[in-house]
């Protein structure tokens, strides 16, 4: 920056620090004027100031996004959602429709609804105390995309993004503002089924009784010709919970964690534990569509990391899988020594390229370098978030014929220019695996919830071989190695680069890294 330019926009910031708001609504309904017990700018906050002033004059607005009168930056649908003005969609399932009629009624009403504020620094205790002094109460802070998570009235939000009248002297720290938006699992089938355990090695038996979806993709060759089954590397499944005591993940769980409010840590919803076997279940004998098989995980001596973000509902929110996400991190500093995948069978229909959760999905990926797999959404036409996020790898569905799902989400993503979603494909009809609340029961589910596992199953398999992967590498390998489909499965948009091949991948050699993913790498 030219210094010239530098003393111009310093001028300019202490200038208005001391210069008296002028009121400039853009709605009638907007407040007028505001007045709080506020703490006052020091001289740390006004420093803040012009370091943000002149991040912000070379941060140009994100696509998706407008940037309101009063300097905060938005999702170009906002003022429907602050106004309880947003219409449904005709992809919607049941459940959110719901949500979104309950939203709107409390905006109707005026209710404290949940938001998330992303600032411009990590969120300092001065700003904390200046959001409650205003009415809001903070949820959850996290440093590593700078969120603020609140419960407030629309009308506080309202006049905080578009009132210049509304006096509040921290606004300059806050970046953009977000509705906090409804997550969901949701597997389209459900059928149960019983199953008898094993325990011991993987057999020659359980590898040619292998069922349908771990030959598909190979898995069984993984372990019978190389012996890797995933030990020593850790699954995190970001989801309703999971059922440790069932016989198939007796003894994987590493760690537990909850993150639903007035609920237990136990999977009472069941997606989770269905999940969580599918990655890393231990094998188990079963018959199935009438034949005896081996029920297993892709990955079946790898651990499990339990992590609670949504309801028995099968529901919850960004805060909750943010903060879901987080401890992930903080767990896996813990243990610098474990390679970890995290796995997140979950998604908002709801959710943009910049959501707050996509942007945390980023943040494990490209900075804490921890692979994130992502289901594309039972949405059919749309991917959802995270799934859309640029550093996860989404996972199509696909039947035991090879053919995509009708409910899998289709690309190519909002960010296709730079990431044509989905990524790669995965078994995820009608797939046989754990049923929570049972000692050996198992249950067959249908859905991207269902893919998702596998691929992440045969990312701890590569992890198991290779160990120091970044997660570009490790996408790398799986697209390269993938088995293409037939005719219109075929399509980029409905498969990525097709489905999985475990076998191949633990095989294919180290790729090199381009100069030009160095300079990305280095360089984002």
């Amino acid at each position: 920056m030219r210094p010239l330019a530098a003393i111009s926009v310093i001028l300019i910031i202490l200038f208005s620090t001391l210069s008296v708001a002028v009121a400039d609504s853009i709605d009638s309904n907007v407040t007028d004027s505001y007045e709080f017990d506020i703490p006052s700018l020091t001289i740390s906050d006004i420093a803040n100031k012009i370091v943000i002033a002149i991040k912000k004059w070379h941060d140009s607005v994100p696509a998706g996004m407008l940037e309101t009168n009063t300097g905060i930056r938005v999702p170009d649908n906002f003022w429907e959602w602050v106004t309880g003005s947003i219409e449904a969609s005709a992809n919607l399932t049941e459940t959110a429709l719901q949500w979104l009629d309950t939203f709107k009624q409390k905006v109707e009403n005026d209710e404290e609804i949940q938001w998330i504020l992303i600032t411009w620094t990590e969120p300092n205790e001065r700003l904390i105390q200046a959001l409650e002094a205003i009415g809001m109460k903070v949820i959850y802070t996290d440093d590593g995309i700078n969120a603020v998570s609140v419960l407030a009235k629309p009308s506080i939000i309202k006049n905080l993004v578009y009132s210049q009248a509304f006096d509040f002297e921290y606004r300059f720290y806050i970046k953009e503002v977000w509705p906090d938006l409804y997550v969901t699992n949701g597997p389209t089938y459900i059928e149960t089924t019983e199953a008898t355990f094993l325990q011991g090695n993987i057999t020659p038996e359980m590898v040619a009784n292998a069922n349908w979806n771990i030959k598909l993709i190979k898995a069984d060759l993984a372990w019978s010709k190389k012996g890797i089954t995933g030990k020593g590397v850790t699954i995190a499944v970001v989801d309703t919970g999971v059922d440790c005591n069932h016989v198939m993940l007796q003894g994987a769980c590493v760690g537990v964690a909850n993150f639903v409010p007035n609920e237990p840590s136990d999977d009472l919803n069941g997606h989770g534990t269905h999940v969580a076997s599918i990655a890393a279940g231990r094998p188990v004998k079963a018959t199935v569509d009438g034949q005896v098989v081996y029920v297993s995980g892709v990955a079946p001596e790898a651990d499990v990391l339990a992590v609670k973000v949504l309801g028995k509902d099968g529901s919850g929110s960004m805060t909750q899988i943010i903060q879901g996400l987080d401890y992930v991190i903080e767990w896996h500093k813990k243990h610098p020594d474990e390679p970890i995948v995290v796995s997140m069978s979950l998604g908002s229909p709801f959710g943009s390229p910049r959501d707050p959760m996509v942007q945390k999905v980023n943040q494990l990926v490209f900075e804490e370098h921890i692979p994130v797999i992502v289901a594309a959404g039972n949405e059919f036409i749309v991917i959802d978030s995270p799934g859309i996020a640029e550093g996860a790898i989404t996972v199509a569905a696909v039947d035991r014929d090879k053919k995509v799902a009708s409910f899998s989400g289709k690309g190519p993503g909002w960010n296709f220019l730079k990431d044509i979603k989905p990524n790669i494909a995965a078994p995820g009809v009608k797939i046989v695996a754990a049923r929570a609340g049972t000692s050996n029961g198992l249950i067959a589910m249908s859905g991207t919830s269902m893919a998702t596992p596998h691929v992440s199953g045969v990312v701890a398999l590569i992890l198991q071989e290779h160990g120091d992967l970044t997660p570009e590498t490790v996408r790398l390998i799986l697209v390269q190695t993938a088995m293409p489909l037939d005719s219109i499965n075929a399509l980029p948009t409905w498969s990525g680069a097709g489905l999985v091949d475990a076998y191949a991948a633990v095989t294919a050699e180290k790729p090199k890294e381009s100069i030009w993913d160095m300079l990305r790498r280095v360089f984002r």
